[in-house]
């Protein structure tokens, strides 16, 4: 899975990023994207002459089962709102291909820039989670609840929304009235050129899209699949509860296409010219999301305590790619194998082939035979005896043990100034904000950042810090260990830019990364990255010298 660079957060003394379950998901990667053509001029005298029109009711379909009904959509406003998210690093996406888009074909130029820029900030400015007022039950890792947070009722305000007033009103409901009428005059910035391009092509493909994988559903069973499938989640859904699902028209390029799910909305991108028998099972894997959210939060809580209680190394890291394992699993290969068979047995075979992130598609091929005998017994996820079974499954898939980065999620990180783009890099790399959930801090030396690792003792950890920073570790002696604290700065007086990784407690890895400069920071993220078995030590990338510090 490719996901476009992480959004750009503001140096400020606690960044929170809360984004469990918004990972890109693609059943295979694609090739590498097209160069760039050279961007055309705006046509802005046709947008002046032809104002954008204002766009109409929602064109929708639907495919109902016994308990669940699933609504298919297709609307312009939505489509212009994802790309400008997009464009702006605001979610896993297809980036390339809709810059391609924009650029090659509707005209890019500075103003553009400066407007998306402007839209970002908009977004960006607005944070936080919400949260029941009542205690919430004990659990050692993340629990699966992207809607939560106000990125995400930012995101659904513009899926929801058929017309500028709508997106206004639900905006609103978020942000100050003033900001949403500042981000929708910036989305109206970009209409007439888009309206054109949805008139020309994207209309068309998005609404047959939308009929087929209704239709689709209802002739091949793949709704009563599902359906099948909130006994084993134990979703707590209302029989009729609508579960919505915004096509994204998206044009041609050879990049990875993406989807995602945000509570009961889905957004699936649907690349021109591929069929919506190939998508179907995409919208099956992003609904099990869904169905995995939707237990109570004692069944979740209850279930992420089953796996650390199990002490099992690999218990962390599986936990964090659990969801994902499960949707590609029983949602991508179960719809395949009633779609497409031979293709199923292609794609088991194939690396990647189920999922493009190597950790998850081997987990979720080894899982399979586990998933399929639990279901034939009648049990579920939250039965006892599911967290040794699927820990045997990824033991199974990596027996030498999981690679270093998948011990980075979920992730407490501590960013020294100016070191932010490599945590990005590491979060990125990890997918640690989209499988596991992240939290990063630039208060090193801020009283309450050592409670950052002592409330969340069972998640990863990263300290990006140079090497005068690296006194400053011996405040952290608790979450990395004394005898660690005192081999990094051994190590420091010897190495000008090294990685050292320790277990403080089975599975739970702490890396901390010391580098005087952003490229030397990097080439140690890609380092540990490139590691594919786990270590505890020093990793070292730039040669040594022997100044002291």
């Amino acid at each position: 899975m490719a996901s476009p660079p992480a959004p750009r957060f503001a140096q400020s003394s606690l960044v929170r990023l809360a984004l469990l379950g918004l990972a890109a998901c693609s059943p295979a990667p694609k090739a590498d994207r097209h160069a760039a053509a050279a961007p055309a001029p705006p046509d802005r005298a046709a947008d002046a002459v032809k104002p954008a029109p204002t766009q109409g009711p929602s064109f929708e379909r639907e495919a109902r089962g016994e308990k669940l009904r699933l609504v298919f959509h297709a609307d312009p406003l939505p489509n212009l709102v994802y790309q400008l998210d997009c464009m702006a690093g605001r979610h896993p996406c297809s980036r390339a291909a809709y810059e391609a888009l924009w650029q090659n074909d509707l005209g890019w130029d500075d103003e553009d820039r400066r407007a998306l820029e402007a839209f970002r900030e908009i977004r960006e400015s607005w944070n936080g989670r919400i949260e029941l007022r009542r205690p919430a039950p004990v659990a050692p890792l993340p629990l699966p609840h992207a809607d939560r947070t106000v990125a995400a009722r930012l995101a659904i305000a513009g899926l929801v929304a058929r017309t500028p007033d709508e997106h206004v009103r639900f905006l609103g409901l978020v942000t100050t009235p003033a900001d949403a009428q500042r981000a929708q005059a910036l989305v109206d910035h970009f209409r007439p050129r888009f309206d054109r391009y949805w008139e020309r092509e994207g209309r068309a493909h998005c609404e047959a899209s939308a009929e087929k994988l209704a239709d689709l559903f209802q002739r091949e069973g793949l709704t009563s699949h599902v359906e099948a499938l909130v006994g084993f989640y134990q979703a707590d859904l209302p029989d009729g509860a609508p579960l919505h699902f915004h096509l994204m028209a998206r044009p041609a390029h050879r990049s990875v296409d993406a989807a995602r799910q945000i509570g009961g909305h889905a957004v699936i991108e649907m690349p021109a010219g591929e069929t919506p028998e190939a998508r179907a099972p995409v919208v099956v894997h992003e609904m099990l999301h869904h169905l995995h959210a939707a237990a109570t939060d004692e069944r979740l809580a209850a279930l992420s305590r089953a796996f650390v209680e199990t002490n099992d190394p690999l218990a962390p890291a599986s936990y964090a790619v659990l969801d994902e394992a499960l949707a590609t699993a029983l949602g991508t290969a179960k719809a395949m194998q009633r779609l497409d068979p031979p293709g199923l047995s292609r794609k088991l075979e194939a690396p990647m082939g189920l999922y493009a992130e190597p950790t998850i598609d081997r987990v979720a091929k080894a899982a399979l035979p586990f998933l399929e005998a639990r279901l034939a017994e009648g049990k579920g996820l939250h039965d006892p005896g599911f967290a040794p079974g699927f820990l045997a499954a990824v033991r199974k898939a990596f027996p030498e043990g999981l690679p270093p980065l998948a011990h980075a999620r979920p992730l407490v990180a501590v960013v020294a100034p100016g070191l932010w783009p490599a945590f990005h890099a590491l979060d990125g790399a990890a997918m640690a904000s989209s499988l596991g959930g992240a939290t990063a801090s630039d208060a090193m030396r801020a009283p309450e950042t050592p409670n950052l690792f002592a409330s969340r003792p069972h998640w990863g950890g990263a300290f990006f810090v140079t090497h005068a920073e690296v006194a400053d570790l011996a405040r952290f002696e608790e979450p990395i260990g004394a005898a660690a604290v005192a081999a990094i700065t051994a190590e420091a007086r010897r190495a000008r830019a090294f990685v050292y990784s320790t277990q403080k407690s089975p599975g739970v890895y702490r890396f901390v990364f010391v580098a005087d400069d952003l490229p030397s920071m990097n080439d140690l993220v890609r380092a540990l990255a490139a590691q594919p078995a786990p270590f505890e030590g020093a990793l070292e990338v730039v040669a040594r010298h022997p100044a002291a510090h």
